[in-house]
């Protein structure tokens, strides 16, 4: 991942995003950066390129419009850029009772946080085979492997993400693309995060993780090759004593920690 050669995020303007845009260009990686229309693309291109000697491309969009996956891969093919990592980062979750959340709201996750990363790594695929070594990574979530109540859609979605990574990991295990994925706990990102994480009390501060955090421990699994990557030793832990529980029994806790979500 150096030369001429580029690292593609999505959802880059801000939280996980952006810091996996910091941190990328640490490491002297040139970027193609993706996010909406809304301004703040272009302050993270002037920070980094402030900071770091690489080259910085913006490309804003609504990725779930119908057209816009080919839009992007569109001006990649245009600009000749090759590509050598691709980082699915884009997505949004919400949290309430199902039945209380809008089927509109619903269904803009999936879209993001799966129609958007299928179409991302069907488009970009080609051009990242074409590189001697290449990266993928997916972003799920730790809540991937805790389906939880009063966030049935979105824990389906990063369900959904660690499935289909680990499915497509295998198949090109014996070609120049690595297929990562990294589930990290609860991270706060904007407002609404940290008024989550206070919700949730002071039980929450011993897996929280910031945005910076994740994405450098993020790029330095993604670039040594491993498959799960979950941020933090409390969040490890907890994801693997889960394993241990009967179903039922960890859905009934799982139901009370998230209680709190029941009024949304």
């Amino acid at each position: 991942m150096n030369g001429e050669n580029f690292t593609l995020i999505t959802g880059a303007s801000m939280g996980i995003g952006r810091a996996f845009a910091m941190a990328s260009a640490a490491r002297g990686f040139n970027l193609i950066l993706v996010a909406l229309p809304d301004g703040q693309l272009a302050e993270v291109q002037t920070e980094i390129l402030s900071k770091w000697k690489v080259k910085v491309l913006t490309f804003t969009v609504d990725l779930t419009q119908e057209d816009a996956v080919k839009a992007l891969f569109d001006f990649c093919i245009e600009k000749q850029l090759s590509i050598d990592g691709l980082i699915n980062n884009a997505g949004i979750g919400t949290g309430g009772r199902f039945e209380n959340i809008s089927l509109e709201k619903q269904l803009q996750i999936i879209d993001l946080n799966n129609k958007v990363l299928v179409r991302m790594c069907h488009y970009f695929l080609p051009l990242l085979k074409l590189q001697e070594k290449a990266y993928i990574l997916n972003m799920s979530s730790m809540e991937a492997n805790l389906p939880l109540p009063y966030k049935a859609v979105y824990t389906g979605s990063k369900n959904f993400v660690y499935a289909f990574s680990l499915a497509l990991r295998e198949e090109l295990k014996s070609g120049p693309v690595t297929v990562s994925v990294v589930c990290p706990g609860p991270v706060v990102t904007n407002a609404e995060g940290l008024q989550r994480m206070k919700a949730h009390g002071s039980r929450a501060k011993l897996v929280v993780l910031m945005p910076d955090e994740v994405a450098e421990i993020g790029l330095k699994c993604l670039l040594k090759g491993k498959t799960i990557i979950i941020p933090g030793k409390i969040n490890w832990v907890l994801v693997k004593l889960s394993r241990l529980f009967p179903t039922t029994t960890k859905m009934r806790l799982l139901e009370r920690l998230f209680r709190v979500y029941s009024t949304h």
